[in-house]
């Protein structure tokens, strides 16, 4: 790609990045009422979005969506000022928020929630948009009848084959991975396409998201029970860091501390410093607290510390590094956002609150 148009479109992340929500206001908002909180959110890019919910409507659920549509619409945005091939990936990486909405539709439906209650975890995308979705919700009777419903759509025959193994066992994760399988594979194969050092970058930033996912999969199932053939057919095995061999290690490990002892072990050997930080902290907060759910926050931390890193790493120069940094920082924004605001809604105390954050400190 020529460098007079990285040029223009790395001007335009870092003027999207600058506008960022610095880590102690975010947490200086969790200590705010719901009230005070709009008008501080209105200083900021979702001002568009949230001025677009009428006043008696504004609360955790619908900024939530204005959030998600205001990532979505930077994400387009970005695509906009892209070369083809930066265009694809983007595109590809854009299909977690359709995933995350089927996700959401076979939770509500596993859950039997009524079509009102269901279309509150839902924020309608391009392809599923609220008349579709409530659509689904209304017409389909179990989850059987959302994975028919759902025809048009390239991931159907990956949540046909996952919907079998869900009828046998009951264990509703095979579903929502199935999902990450597909989705996360197309970005995979769209990075691999990118030539040079933006494909090297790419497959770095993307690949410890990947990593993380495979980690989150790997602790779940131990502690689900989950059997090592079912958690071997969950994994996405396209890590440049870790092989087969490093995965079935993870996996056969008699508990979570041997699992994450293994993977580091082999982020050592691979020289994969980011890795091993990640992983470091992963240890600590397992020996402090093996809760799960505290252990997946550490792993978003850890890709939020490498986005950051990326970011002072590439805004020097012109390639992809600063985009795929610039998109986690917000994404992961756009989560802490969510739960600031239910939280507060809720009457969580502000510390706890805070400790819900993703943030680099």
């Amino acid at each position: 790609m020529s460098a007079w148009k990285y040029k223009s479109l790395t001007s335009k992340v870092i003027v999207r990045k600058l506008r960022l929500i610095k880590q102690e206001d975010m947490a200086d908002l969790a200590g705010r009422s719901l009230q005070d909180i709009l008008p501080v959110l209105k200083r900021t890019p979702y001002q568009t979005e949230i001025s677009e919910i009428p006043v008696e409507q504004r609360n955790s659920v619908s900024l939530e969506k204005a959030f998600l549509k205001n990532l979505i619409r930077t994400y387009r945005g970005i695509m906009r000022d892209s070369p083809k091939d930066i265009a694809l990936l983007l595109s590809a990486v854009l299909m977690k928020f359709e995933a995350n909405n089927v996700k959401a539709i076979l939770r509500a439906k596993n859950a039997e929630l009524d079509v009102g209650e269901a279309l509150k975890f839902i924020t309608p995308t391009e392809r599923l948009d609220e008349i579709r979705c409530q659509q689904i919700l209304h017409d389909c009777k179990n989850i059987r009848d959302v994975v028919e419903s759902l025809s048009d759509f390239e991931y159907r025959p990956a949540l046909e084959e996952a919907l079998r193994e869900y009828e046998k066992t009951g264990v509703f994760l095979i579903l929502e991975i199935a999902l990450d399988k597909y989705v996360y594979g197309k970005i995979w194969r769209a990075a691999r396409k990118l030539r040079g050092l933006d494909g090297k970058i790419a497959r770095m930033v993307l690949g410890i998201e990947i990593d993380s996912i495979n980690v989150k999969v790997i602790l779940r199932c131990k502690a689900m029970g989950i059997g090592e053939d079912q958690t071997r057919r969950c994994l996405m095995v396209v890590s440049e860091v870790f092989g087969e061999k490093e995965w079935e290690d993870a996996l056969r490990a008699a508990d979570i501390k041997s699992s994450i002892e293994y993977l580091m072990a082999a982020a050592r050997l691979a020289s994969a410093r980011d890795y091993g930080y990640i992983l470091t902290d992963l240890q600590k907060g397992y020996a402090a607290s093996p809760v799960l759910s505290r252990l997946e926050t550490i792993l978003d931390r850890g890709l939020l510390k490498t986005s950051l890193k990326m970011v002072k790493r590439y805004t020097p120069y012109y390639n992809i590094g600063l985009i795929l940094a610039f998109l986690n920082l917000k994404w992961f924004e756009v989560k802490n956002l969510t739960a600031v605001t239910r939280g507060v809604e809720a009457g969580i105390a502000p510390e706890k609150i805070r400790k819900l954050l993703i943030l680099p400190g």
